[in-house]
């Protein structure tokens, strides 16, 4: 049987174990565990699993290199927690994040460029920073939230606790983990589109310090209002824990995931003539349902994951954590990238319908790539004399290599800008071009949060990376046109100050670097390989942030908080566009402003997420004059999302929990001259949920209710139409 035939027999395994969880009994979670004997004693099945707090602030912090909850740390966490994606039937990445404004989505190149999962935070390229338990989530591809407990955003650059990137932040993934006690529990979920799908979440305790827990997914889809074809994916997650409620604990979780789904390029801009910013042709009546692809267009990914998590608790002082994964990612791409230049424009403006070339960026590849990471961390908290401190240490090491074979076709599609011919399917060529690459990475990292006096404390730390890169590439059975090397050592710095004057209360000032090294881009922005040179030293990104973090009411059940932000990224690598040679230092980019939230309970039966961003961004200087002083692209100037849910009558018959909320953002530039631009988003979403009894519960969601012409991903000469108005419903169980 084939890959792809694997795919469509495990996606129709995978809903049907969905279906069947709808008719668990309940009598199954009252199972004891251990055995009968006249030596032993039979411990009853308790659920001793915490219920994480409404109030985000008062969480742990995502990732353990930075200890304490998410008020103690001195910098913006926006926490997304499970109760919100489920309210909001939350089934990707992607999805989760139009929580947090001032998070945008790129749509990428085609042949070795960048697609998959691709945010931008603040601004700045967030592709490699996506982390799952305190790892980095390896390879390029659209992340489904099947196994997702919560999903936060560390804002700013994060040197210290990721290594590199991270300039605008990143992307931390809290797993569903086993827990002590039984939990069964499923959701079916049909709709607009159509939309089908199917989740299982098995949790059973196999000892008295021992549980299993199994995640399973299976969706068949097709985006409402786009004519692409029909896509599915599946995924199964398997994960055990040993020690649990003991001081040592170890965990391994396998990921198996797969798709196969029809790629979208998007529609291109256009700038009749007398206009000078380009916008996407649905502002001029093109409809949003248009695609320009073919059959030969897809995007197919096998994903294996495999992770390994050890904690021990040495003492009341002493913790220390050794963390390992190893990831697979297997992909086969290729997309239709349209453009419409000026002629082309001024015809469809006067009711033609004129003839459009796809680029031949999007031909198809074939790519297959695996890494293996390890993370040892220490937490130490000691006092010498009257200071107390909270030291955190440790090692961070990966490898990754990647494999990439590119085709041509071996005739030009033309096409018009309302195609016909979606039912194409292209001849390939042999492969014209082959690339490979490793990186290595080996890191060290030291932070030390000392209190001078009880309320005031402050925060020294530094990571020191050394960062190896090896890349060729070239046409099969020609010379190589590129065998280049380098490693470089960057070395980024955080300080903080932090003021507690009560428990519920925190005030700080912060700084933090993090590096980008020449050639940490090859497989995302290829064109990266042309300004390669091994002398360069890293992209410097630097953020400096005055904020303040409170928690109110009883039980500290609401948070409120806000920040100051001011991020500088400049020593960026480019290529001269006039004589072709690579330089460094070409624009200099700023983005600071001001950012407000709430998050938790307003009374014990009304939540609220809410959150607003105003981002002024400026280029400081460039090779192109005419660029300084003007908007970084991808930033809007405002952002808002909301999120609010109210339970009447909880807990008797006629219960009801109603949810709403919107995601909003400003405006944004496409390029850095200012002259291409994406119209503002607003999306109305809401919620309906009853729950019919202890067991089973019956949800309604709406999506872009009032039915907005919206774009959910963005790139400098095409974006991607968002869904129009949706409505899913489905059936959940919970035993």
């Amino acid at each position: 049987m084939s890959r792809r035939q694997n795919l469509a027999s495990g996606a129709s395994q995978a809903a049907m174990m969905a279906g069947i969880a709808m008719t668990l009994p309940a009598a199954a979670s009252a199972q004891g565990v251990g055995t009968t004997s006249a030596d032993t004693i039979t411990l009853p099945t308790v659920d001793v699993q915490a219920e994480a707090p409404a109030n985000t602030l008062q969480r742990r912090a995502p990732v353990n290199r930075i200890p304490g909850t998410v008020q103690d740390t001195p910098q913006t966490i926006n926490v997304i927690p499970r109760e919100v994606l489920e309210q909001q039937n939350v089934t990707t990445l992607e999805e989760a994040l139009r929580n947090v404004p001032g998070i945008t989505v790129s749509i990428g190149e085609g042949n070795g460029g960048v697609n998959g999962d691709q945010f931008r935070i603040r601004g700045f390229s967030a592709q490699n920073d996506v982390y799952v338990d305190g790892l980095r989530d390896f390879g390029s591809y659209q992340r489904d939230a099947f196994t997702y407990e919560d999903v936060a955003v560390i804002k700013g650059p994060s040197g210290f606790a990721f290594g590199t990137g991270s300039v605008g932040g990143a992307v931390a993934i809290g797993s569903r983990t086993p827990h002590l006690g039984n939990s069964y529990g499923g959701v079916v979920t049909g709709g607009m589109g159509p939309f089908a799908r199917g989740t299982l979440d098995l949790n059973q305790q196999i000892g008295d310090t021992t549980a299993i827990r199994l995640n399973i997914m299976g969706q068949s889809s097709r985006t409402v209002d786009r004519d692409t074809p029909n896509g599915t994916r599946w995924g199964i997650a398997p994960s055990i824990a040993f020690g649990l409620g003991t001081d040592t604990t170890f965990s391994v979780e396998y990921v198996h995931y797969e798709y196969d789904v029809p790629s979208d390029a998007g529609i291109p801009l256009l700038t009749p003539t007398g206009q000078t910013i380009a916008r996407p042709a649905t502002e001029y009546g093109l409809p949003r349902s248009t695609w320009y692809g073919t059959m030969n267009d897809r995007d197919q990914v096998q994903v294996d994951r495999v992770t390994a998590r050890l904690n021990h608790q040495f003492s009341d002082w002493l913790t220390l954590s050794n963390d390992t994964r190893a990831t697979w990612v297997d992909r086969d791409f290729a997309w239709s990238i349209p453009s419409c230049a000026a002629t082309c424009a001024d015809a469809f403006i006067r009711g033609q319908n004129p003839a459009v070339t796809p680029s031949g960026a999007g031909n198809p590849y074939s790519q297959q790539s695996w890494a293996i990471q390890n993370v040892t961390t220490a937490t130490a908290r000691f006092n010498t004399g009257p200071l107390r401190h909270e030291l955190t240490g440790g090692f961070d090491i990966w490898h990754e290599e990647t494999d990439r074979t590119g085709y041509g076709y071996t005739t030009t599609r033309v096409t018009n800008m309302r195609p016909m011919d979606q039912d194409l399917l292209r001849d390939l060529t042999g492969p014209t071009n082959k690339r490979h690459g490793d990186t290595t990475a080996y890191g060290a990292f030291l932070s030390d949060r000392i209190w001078l006096i009880p309320e005031v404390s402050i925060i020294g730390g530094v990571r020191v990376t050394r960062y190896e890169v090896e890349y060729t590439a070239g046409t099969p059975g020609q010379p190589l046109t590129s065998d280049l090397s380098g490693s470089t050592t960057s070395v980024d710095p955080r300080a903080a100050l932090v003021w507690e004057p009560t428990p519920n209360q925190t005030y700080y000032f912060s700084y933090s670097t993090s590096s980008t090294p020449p050639g940490s881009l090859f497989f995302t922005q290829p064109s990266t390989v042309g300004g390669f040179n091994d002398n360069y030293d890293p992209e410097r990104n630097t953020i400096y942030e005055l904020g303040a973090k409170l928690s109110l009411l009883d039980d500290n059940r609401l948070g409120i908080y806000g920040a100051l932000f001011r991020i500088d990224k400049d020593n960026a690598q480019s290529v001269d566009p006039l004589t072709g040679d690579a330089v460094m230092s070409s624009d200099v980019q700023r983005n600071q402003g001001v950012e407000i939230g709430l998050t938790g309970q307003i009374t014990p039966a009304w939540s609220i997420n809410a959150s607003y961003t105003y981002m002024d961004s400026e280029t400081r200087s460039s090779l192109t004059p005419a660029n300084v002083g003007k908007r970084v692209q991808y930033v809007p100037e405002h952002a808002a999302a909301l999120w609010t849910a109210y339970e009447f009558n909880r807990n008797q018959p006629y219960n009801l929990t109603v949810g709403g909320g919107f995601t909003w953002r400003d405006k944004v530039y496409l390029n850095a001259a200012n002259t291409a631009q994406a119209p503002q988003n607003f999306s109305f979403d809401a919620m309906i949920s009853h729950r019919i009894n202890d067991n089973l519960r019956v949800q309604v969601n709406g999506y872009n209710l009032t039915d907005e012409r919206n774009y959910n991903a963005l790139f400098g000469s095409r974006v991607l139409p968002a869904p129009g108005r949706t409505v899913l419903v489905a059936v959940a169980a919970e035993f």
